[in-house]
């Protein structure tokens, strides 16, 4: 393992207050990065400042904001290893989190490992409802082959990823994840999730923007409107979807848990979704041509 060399990258767009935490946490990993790359997404804060500051680090600045998987494709053409890890800004790894996900990576038929994200902030209603509804893990046991592996720490192949084409650009900051291991696994290709590779996240959302995230998992996840989009199609999801599963589902999960106080934002995310579709359909309407 001491010989096993690995890029490590952080996707980097106004994500000041979370930098250095991130970076100080790569720094002392029990594998050390062979090097650590910040990728600044045309970063409006001093993110970029922040990473300087750091010898360690390489910065790649995109001119403009361009969405997380471009980013993510620059750190893969940028790595200098076959292997790169990434975490996200605002998450911090345990020192053992890359050694575990690296020592995987030792079988051949293995693309990538992904690890076990907890969540560190639950000050907030909106944080707790993050927590019980939107984690970015997939349990306390070793599974081979997950559903996907989440983006926010994992470890990769950079000939597997650069192979299929790299993550789809035009995906922006959602779902890229998920259709990368999609193509991966199409390719025969084999996953780990490892959750001894540990990670926690740092992040404090707002009842505002804990609904708009979770609009957009949906969204991308499922690749809800990739055949286009259509006011009746609006209608079935609003009725079939959005009411039978997601809504139903936030609310008898909250229910057996006693998670009460959780229920008003169940009932917003009912309102929520529906309308985010229609705004989503409306804009189609009037940036289609004439």
């Amino acid at each position: 393992m001491s010989r096993t060399k690995v890029t490590a990258y952080i996707p980097a767009f106004n994500v000041a207050r979370f930098l250095p935490g991130c970076v100080e946490s790569l720094l002392t990993q029990t594998l050390t990065p062979a090097e650590i790359l910040v990728i600044d997404d045309g970063s409006a804060d001093n993110s970029a400042e922040i990473a300087c500051r750091y010898p360690e680090v390489k910065l790649i600045r995109h001119d403009r904001n361009r969405g997380l998987a471009a980013a993510r494709n620059t750190a893969f053409r940028s790595a200098e290893c076959d292997l790169v890890a990434s975490l996200d800004a605002d998450c911090v790894a345990e020192p053992s989190w890359l050694a575990n996900l690296a020592e995987h990576m030792q079988d051949s038929q293995v693309a990538g490992v992904g690890g076990f994200l907890q969540e560190g902030i639950q000050v907030s209603l909106a944080d707790r409802w993050r927590a019980a509804h939107m984690p970015q893990e997939w349990g306390p046991e070793l599974i081979r082959n997950p559903k996907f592996l989440f983006g926010c720490n994992n470890i990769f192949r950079k000939s597997a990823v650069l192979d299929v084409g790299g993550y789809d650009e035009s995906m922006r900051t959602n779902g890229e994840d998920c259709d990368l291991y999609r193509r991966l696994r199409a390719k025969n290709w084999q996953f780990i999730y490892d959750p001894a590779a540990r990670a926690t996240h740092r992040r404090s959302d707002t009842v505002r923007s804990i609904l708009e995230n979770y609009w957009r998992w949906w969204k991308s996840g499922v690749n809800a409107y990739s055949g286009g989009i259509s006011l009746r199609s609006v209608l079935g999801h609003a009725l079939f979807v959005h009411l039978r599963y997601s809504f139903m589902e936030t609310v008898s999960h909250d229910i057996a848990a006693r998670r009460i106080a959780l229920l008003p934002l169940d009932f917003a995310l009912l309102c929520y979704l529906p309308f985010r579709d229609f705004r989503l359909w409306l804009d189609s309407r009037l940036n289609s041509p004439q």
